[in-house]
C-alpha cells in the first residue's frame, strides 16, 4: 500500500470538472526518475525553478573541480551523491513547487497504485454530493441528506 497526497487549487475546490483537471498525486516515498533522470524528471513535472537551481549547482562543481584542478572521480562522485539525494527528496521537492504554484495539499490517500489513489480520492469527493450541470461544467451544489 503506498501514500499519496492530493493537491488542488483552492479555485478548483467548487468545481468537479476544474478539480479533475487541476489534481496532482505526488507520492511518498523514493522516486527512480529523479535518482536516474532529474533533468528530465524536472522538466516533466514543470518544476522551471529546481531545474534552474539545479544547473546551477552542476555548473558550480564542474567550476569548482575544474578551478581546483580536482580529479574527475570527484565530480562523478558528488554527482552520484547529489542524485541519491535527489532520489530520496525529489517527492518533497515536487510538493514545494506545487505550493509555489498555488496548489494546496488537502489529503492523504492511501492505495496500492495512483489509479486506485485516484479513484479513491474522487470517491471520497463526490459521496454524498449533487452535481448541477451547467455550460458543460459540473458543479458541486449543497449536500444531499
Amino acid at each position: 500500500m503506498n501514500l499519496y497526497t492530493v493537491h488542488y487549487r483552492q479555485e478548483a475546490e467548487n468545481s468537479l470538472t476544474g478539480m479533475a483537471e487541476d489534481v496532482v498525486l505526488v507520492k511518498d516515498g523514493f522516486n527512480w526518475l529523479a535518482l536516474f533522470v532529474p533533468t528530465v524528471w524536472f522538466l516533466a513535472k514543470k518544476m522551471w525553478l529546481v531545474f534552474a537551481i539545479y544547473l546551477v549547482i552542476q555548473a558550480a562543481l564542474i567550476a569548482l573541480v575544474y578551478w581546483a584542478d580536482m580529479p574527475s572521480e570527484i565530480l562523478t562522485t558528488m554527482k552520484i551523491t547529489g542524485n541519491i539525494i535527489l532520489g530520496f527528496e525529489g517527492n518533497d521537492i515536487h510538493r514545494w513547487s506545487l505550493n509555489r504554484q498555488r496548489y494546496r495539499q488537502k489529503l492523504t490517500v492511501a492505495a496500492r497504485d495512483m489509479i486506485a489513489a485516484e479513484h479513491r480520492f474522487f470517491s471520497y469527493v463526490t459521496s454524498g454530493r449533487a452535481f448541477s450541470r451547467r455550460a458543460g461544467e459540473a458543479e458541486f451544489t449543497e449536500t444531499v441528506s
